[in-house]
């Protein structure tokens, strides 16, 4: 099981070929759906017990201070 997801949110899919920037409605969305995201990935890795994680090779230690970020912190290295 993977906490982060193989399709990764991107803002390519915001932009459209006839405007520069993406509106402050799109880019709104787009920042909710990232952070629900990361939000999801860090209940993930709190339920994830010590041998599942040693098996992916994240330690336990790293996986808790992860798991403790806000939604809008980016999500780090797990060693």
């Amino acid at each position: 099981m993977s906490f982060q997801s193989r399709h990764p949110l991107t803002d390519q899919n915001l932009l459209t070929s006839d405007v520069s920037r993406p509106m402050l409605r799109q880019r709104l969305l787009f920042a909710v759906a990232v952070w629900r995201e990361r939000s999801r990935a860090r209940r993930c890795l709190a339920r994830m017990d010590a041998r599942s994680l040693r098996e992916i090779g994240i330690s336990p230690a790293a996986a808790a201070y992860e798991s403790g970020k806000p939604f809008w912190q980016k999500i780090g290295p797990l060693r």
